[in-house]
C-alpha cells in the first residue's frame, strides 16, 4: 500500500502548535513575575511599617498613616497585624529593646489564567526593635 505522498501544508500544523505553546509559556512567565513583584512589594511595605512602629515605639496613628500612604503608593491593600510585648497595650506602646513584628497578608492569583484558577495567599513578616523608652 502506498501512502499519501503529498505533504503540502503539514508545516502549518507544526507552526500553529508551536505558537500556542510559546503563547502559553509567555502568559505563565508574565503571571509568575507579577506574583513575585507583588511579594517583593509586600515585603518592602512590611519592613517600612515595622521600622515606623519601632521609631515611634508604638503601634498607633503614625503607623496607620504610613500604612495608608504605602497602600496608595503601591496600589495594594493587604491586611496588617502587629505582635509585640506591649508596655501599654491600650496605647500600643512597646518598651525600648522589645521586638515589634508586622505581618501583612494578601490574596492574589495568576492573572493570565482567569484569576480564579490559581489563588495564592501571600503572608510577609518583618520585625524591628523598639527605639523609645517609656516611663
Amino acid at each position: 500500500m502506498k501512502r499519501i505522498c503529498n505533504k503540502k501544508g503539514e508545516g502549518y500544523v507544526d507552526v500553529a502548535v508551536a505558537v500556542l505553546v510559546i503563547s502559553f509559556l509567555l502568559i505563565l512567565l508574565v503571571s509568575v513575575f507579577g506574583v513575585i513583584h507583588q511579594k517583593q512589594t509586600l515585603n518592602q511595605m512590611a519592613q517600612q511599617l515595622a521600622k515606623t512602629a519601632a521609631i515611634n515605639g508604638c503601634v498607633g496613628d503614625e503607623v496607620q498613616e504610613r500604612y495608608e500612604q504605602l497602600c496608595e503608593q503601591m496600589g495594594i491593600t493587604p491586611t496588617m497585624t502587629f505582635e509585640a510585648n506591649y508596655f501599654d497595650e491600650d496605647a500600643g506602646k512597646v518598651q525600648i529593646g522589645d521586638i515589634i513584628t508586622c505581618t501583612l497578608t494578601m490574596d492574589t492569583s495568576l492573572i493570565g489564567f482567569g484569576g480564579e484558577l490559581f489563588p495564592i495567599d501571600m503572608t510577609v513578616t518583618a520585625s524591628s526593635v523598639s527605639q523609645v523608652y517609656w516611663r
